[in-house]
């Protein structure tokens, strides 16, 4: 089986959590354990193959940083001289159509288009060559063409044989279907949505089979009682993958010890962890029970598998062993210092970070009383924004070393070395950040000794 996942914004981020996912044991997710054999990926997507069948479902729910999960149908050749719509021109017959896109709905066809690009050369408009064939020259233009023009190639496919059908395409100079749009003409449950992987010689056909449920992420964000937007808040989605990564299984207890208003242990708690929440502030806490009191009701936990104390994160050993609880891993934002609205000065990031980094090592010892061996603490650190892709991050992580801990590599040195697209720091940690922040979060994964 070959599946392709359509990856969020921060696509580093996205593709360290999905490899983290895919190699876990997991048989309601329909995962072996067995390291995953990668195809290809992109800026956009990745493809894999797997032995047996995945619960796309189920996994979709998982996974906070895949936009869509697709099923790969068909590997076409192309020549690198042919547009993609070319090579596809005998491909769409609707027998083809009939049993690998519409076979499970009759009716009506509402369908929609994505082309997803597998090689970033195909982004740039080349010009046809001389020795191209007519028809290939006749069809050889840009690439934000090609969704209209296969749309209407199978449109034109269908009703031929007297079928009645509705093409929706991306939105102008788009080459792919948001997930809202799939969301709200049903594409999924009125016929289907087909999405083209376009490589310089070769291309992929693919279903989708389940996309991200941005209603419901939006309703964990923004619809709980107790908002914080002067301190700043870590999305849903970025909670997920942190968590995600930590290496955990369900039923495992992660603890959070500056868990603010309750984000991770809200996603914690939909991922089937067991959750402990601590920070200094009281009235964090206190909006932290108002939230997940509304989210365990919102979403139906059972009672008992969350709890939350007023605890300083360099005492928090004292709240652990009280509780008798076995923590398997530490998933948290940590103070990131003051907000700006504008780049600091110099003297001002280097303050911040000595007293952040004198708070980081002093919980950092802390967590060595109760963390195991092979415990991964995941965490932001802040990364002050120059630019687009330059950031002033914490000089040395050296403190962490220091006490026992390895700094992990966020996405393994092989693959990072195959696939030049990824945005990693120097020291192979990643960062998520939005247009509007000038302190962004490098997220680390540190593992005890």
């Amino acid at each position: 089986m070959k599946y392709a996942f359509v990856l969020g914004r921060v696509h580093t981020l996205s593709i360290a959590e999905l490899l983290a996912v895919l190699e876990q044991a997991d048989a309601v997710l329909g995962l072996t354990g067995e390291p995953v054999k990668i195809l290809e990926a992109s800026e956009e997507i990745l493809v894999i193959e797997t032995a047996k069948p995945l619960n796309a479902q189920a996994l979709q729910k998982k996974l906070g940083g895949v936009i869509k999960i697709l099923e790969v149908i068909d590997v076409i050749k192309k020549r690198e001289s042919e547009s993609v719509n070319f090579a596809l021109k005998h491909y769409f017959k609707p027998s083809v159509l009939k049993k690998q896109f519409f076979k499970d709905y009759k009716g009506k066809v509402q369908f929609g288009l994505s082309v997803y690009i597998l090689d970033m050369s195909l982004l740039q408009r080349p010009q046809p060559s001389n020795n191209m064939r007519d028809g290939a020259r006749n069809n050889f233009g840009n690439i934000f063409s090609e969704p209209k023009r296969i749309g209407m190639m199978i449109k034109k496919s269908l009703t031929d044989t007297g079928a009645s059908v509705r093409l929706v395409l991306p939105e102008f100079n788009s080459l792919s279907l948001a997930s809202v749009v799939v969301t709200k003409n049903l594409l999924l449950q009125k016929g289907a949505e087909i999405s083209i992987l376009a490589a310089k010689d070769h291309i992929l056909t693919a279903k989708t089979l389940t996309v991200q449920d941005f209603e419901d992420y939006g309703r964990r964000d923004y619809q709980r009682p107790v908002r914080d937007e002067k301190q700043g808040m870590i999305p849903p989605k970025v909670a997920q993958i942190m968590l995600n990564l930590s290496g955990c299984k369900s039923g495992d207890t992660i603890l959070d010890p500056f868990c603010g208003i309750g984000t991770i242990i809200q996603e914690g708690l939909l991922l089937c962890f067991r959750m402990i929440g601590s920070d200094i502030n009281k009235t964090a806490i206190k909006g932290s029970e108002q939230n997940l009191e509304w989210f365990r009701n919102r979403y139906k936990i059972a009672p008992g598998k969350y709890g939350l104390e007023v605890s300083d994160a360099t005492k928090v050993s004292g709240l652990i062993e009280k509780g008798k609880q076995k923590i398997s891993a530490i998933v948290t934002e940590c103070t990131l210092g003051p907000m700006y609205g504008s780049f600091p000065k110099a003297d001002e990031i280097t303050k911040n970070f000595a007293d952040l980094e004198k708070l980081y090592k002093k919980s950092f010892e802390e967590f060595s009383k109760f963390l195991p061996k092979k415990g991964r603490v995941v965490m932001c650190l802040p990364a002050y924004r120059k630019n687009r892709n330059a950031y002033e991050m914490l000089p040395s992580l050296d403190f962490a070393e220091e006490l026992g801990y390895n700094l992990v590599d966020i996405i393994s040195p092989d693959l990072a070395k195959k696939f030049k697209f990824l945005r990693l720091t120097n020291r192979h940690t990643a960062i998520y950040d939005r247009k509007d922040q000038i302190v962004a979060r490098e997220i680390a994964i540190f593992e005890k000794n």
